[in-house]
C-alpha cells in the first residue's frame, strides 16, 4: 500500500512537470501568441501615451557571426551577408579566405585587413606615411609583399616567377560608416606574362577587389590594449579568386562572384560599430 501511495504521488509530479515545461510546439505557438498580442497591447498603449516618441532597438545586442576588428576605430562583421561566400570564411595564417560550396575546395575570394604605423611604414615597408585619407590608397599599394601574397597563395591561385602583375583602380569614392570616413576603392589586378613568347602561363589572368582605407589613430579603441590590433594608415580588402580570362565560364563565374563579393563587403561595412560598442555584444 506504502509503494501505491509513492507511485501515485511520482505520477501526480511528472504531470505538473510536463505541464509547466513548455518544450512542446503546441506550447511554445500558445506562449508566442500570448505574448505577441500582450506586447501588441503594450506597444498600442506606449504609442497613445507618448505619440510619435517610440522606443529605437538596442543596436548593441546584436550578434556578430564572424567579428572582425578595424584597427582601433571599430569592427565589422565579416558574415552580415551569408549570400556569398555560401560556406563561409575561415582562417589562415596570411589571411582570411572563403569558400563556396566547402572548405576543402580552392576558396572563391578572401578578406584582410592591415594597418601600418609610422615607423614601420618608415624603417619595414619604405613607403610615404600620411594621417591625409586621401593619400593613404596610394600609400598602401607599396606594400608589394602583401598584394603579392592575395597572388601566391595556393588555395587560390599561384603567379609563376614568369608572371608579373598590376594593380588598376577602376573607382573611388568617399564613404562614411559609423561616423568614420573611408574611401572605397574598386580595382582589378592583372597578370600577364614577362615574356610574351612564354606560351606555358595564360596570357591573362584576372582578380578584382574592393577595398576600404582608412586612418586608424592610437589609442582611439575602448582600451589601450586595442592598440594591438594595428593602427595608422589602414585597408580593409575583399576579392575573388584569380581566373584565366581566355576560359570563358571561368571569367563569367569570376564576374558574378565579384558582384556578389561587393554586396558582401558592403554589408559587413554597413554593420560597423566602434570598439567600445563591439566589446559589449554577447554581455
Amino acid at each position: 500500500m506504502k509503494n501505491i501511495k509513492i507511485l501515485m504521488i511520482m505520477g501526480l509530479l511528472g504531470l505538473v512537470t510536463a505541464a509547466g515545461s513548455g518544450c512542446s510546439k503546441a506550447n511554445a505557438g500558445t506562449e508566442n501568441s500570448i505574448n505577441s498580442e500582450s506586447t501588441a497591447n503594450k506597444e498600442d498603449t506606449l504609442s497613445e501615451s507618448k505619440g510619435k516618441d517610440t522606443k529605437k532597438p538596442d543596436l548593441k545586442k546584436k550578434e556578430f557571426k564572424f567579428g572582425e576588428t578595424i584597427g582601433t576605430i571599430g569592427a565589422i562583421d565579416l558574415e552580415a551577408d551569408g549570400d556569398f561566400p555560401k560556406a563561409g570564411f575561415f582562417k589562415t595564417n596570411d589571411f582570411i579566405l572563403g569558400c563556396e560550396e566547402n572548405k576543402g575546395e580552392l576558396a572563391s575570394c578572401f578578406y584582410d585587413q592591415m594597418c601600418v604605423k609610422e615607423s614601420d611604414a618608415q624603417n619595414v615597408w619604405n613607403i610615404e606615411y600620411s594621417e591625409d585619407l586621401d593619400k593613404i590608397p596610394s600609400a598602401m599599394k607599396g606594400l608589394s609583399s602583401k598584394w603579392d601574397s592575395y597572388l601566391n597563395d595556393g588555395r587560390m591561385y599561384n603567379m609563376h616567377s614568369e608572371q608579373k602583375y598590376e594593380v588598376i583602380v577602376d573607382s573611388t569614392e568617399k564613404v562614411s560608416y559609423g561616423g568614420r570616413d573611408f574611401i572605397r576603392e574598386e580595382g582589378h589586378i592583372d597578370i600577364t606574362r614577362k615574356d610574351p613568347n612564354y606560351t606555358y602561363d595564360p596570357e591573362l589572368v584576372r582578380t578584382k577587389y574592393v577595398a576600404y582605407y582608412y586612418f586608424s589613430p592610437k589609442g582611439a579603441g575602448a582600451d589601450k590594449v586595442d592598440d594591438m590590433n594595428g593602427y595608422g594608415m589602414g585597408m580593409a580588402i575583399w576579392g575573388v579568386r584569380p581566373v584565366d580570362m581566355s576560359d570563358e565560364a571561368e571569367a563569367k563565374t569570376m564576374e558574378e562572384n565579384y558582384e556578389k563579393l561587393k554586396k558582401s563587403a558592403e554589408a559587413s561595412m554597413d554593420s560597423f560599430i566602434s570598439l567600445q560598442e563591439y566589446w559589449k555584444l554577447g554581455k
